[in-house]
């Protein structure tokens, strides 16, 4: 049994955090840009939100069928169980924030096709609606903070086993 996540994890583990950092970046610099401006921005964070959406479907179908690393020993019992839950809450934010950004764009009555990188239209199939563009827009906007949070929690918890505890933590996801 090996103390490292298979190279398939850890690829889709760093790709999803450079991709979602980009989007915490693209969406941070449009929001006080004119609206004509925005769309230079935007229009990428939609694409990467989609490419999130796709790679972190992959990561926990893989993540079903192949079971983590084991925790060193010298983790307790309670620390054990709470890193599960924050790994099934991250699962659960990072589908359902760019699902809602997708829905609210896909929905928004006055909004372009969603464009996947020039490639093809990545817009839901679904009829465009003011309030379901509402909802999305919340729903990806509220999420977002606790998403925003969790990463940081996650990084500064992965360094203190690392370098606190003296437990190699960063190794087991390292590339």
């Amino acid at each position: 049994m090996t103390n490292k996540y298979s190279k398939i994890a850890i690829t889709l583990h760093w790709v999803i955090a450079l991709l979602i950092f980009a989007n915490f970046y693209l969406a941070s610099a449009a929001e006080d840009l004119p609206r004509e401006a925005q769309g230079a921005f935007m229009a990428p964070h939609k694409a990467i939100g989609i490419s999130i959406l796709t790679l972190s479907l992959l990561r926990l179908f893989w993540r079903i069928g192949h079971k983590p690393p084991p925790l060193p020993s010298a983790i307790p019992a309670w620390q054990a169980g709470l890193g599960k839950f924050v790994h099934l809450l991250f699962y659960f934010l990072i589908i359902a924030v760019p699902f809602s950004g997708w829905l609210m764009a896909s929905a928004h009555p006055q909004a372009p096709p969603v464009d996947f990188f020039g490639l093809f239209d990545a817009t839901l199939p679904i009829g465009k609606s003011k309030d379901l563009a509402g909802i999305g827009h919340e729903v990806h906007e509220i999420l977002t903070k606790p998403l925003f949070l969790l990463i940081l929690l996650h990084i500064i918890g992965a360094l203190k086993h690392q370098f606190a505890d003296r437990l190699p933590f960063i190794q087991r996801m390292w590339p």
